[in-house]
């Protein structure tokens, strides 16, 4: 039987759970310092994906004025392709519609197709390229930006 799933912030006490979700997902995971400097400032912000009390996926972002850049969005290897992804992409657009932003970018590399497909789905659209850009392989990334007047057109079916 699967368990309810609910979205909610994550805070200071959360980075353990959020550093073993980074191991599981990431070849260059944040490490304790980077997440406990970036949650003290005010422009930061993460929603969590929990079940049970355990983190199964994450989606940070930074938000200053009327633009938000995504920095990571990770799902727990065993819980991919179950919707959860889509679930903290909605929850990211209802929080910046609250909030005024009206752009929202993020960097993702070419390789990952899930992930772009996920993006583009969303409506997000090619701006860029940052040539080398991940440092583990070299791989360039894919610069992806959506007007949030876009995506409020967009349908959604499936309820947070």
């Amino acid at each position: 039987m699967e368990q309810e799933l609910c979205i909610v912030f994550l805070n200071q006490s959360h980075i353990r759970q959020l550093l073993k979700l980074e191991a599981q997902c990431f070849t260059l995971p944040w490490d304790e310092t980077q997440f406990s400097r970036l949650m003290t400032g005010e422009h930061f912000k993460v929603l969590g994906m929990m079940e049970c009390g355990e983190l199964r996926g994450y989606l940070s972002f930074l938000h200053v004025r009327d633009q938000a850049e995504i920095m990571n969005l990770a799902v727990h290897p065993g819980k991919r392709q179950k919707g959860l992804g889509k679930k903290l992409m909605k929850a990211l657009l209802g929080y910046c519609r609250i909030h005024g932003v009206q752009w929202i970018s993020l960097e993702v590399r070419m390789s990952n197709v899930p992930a772009i497909s996920l993006y583009q789905g969303f409506g997000f659209k090619e701006v860029g390229r940052r040539e080398k850009y991940y440092t583990d392989t070299g791989e360039d990334a894919l610069v992806l930006q959506l007007e949030l007047a876009h995506a409020l057109k967009l349908p959604f079916s499936q309820k947070i």
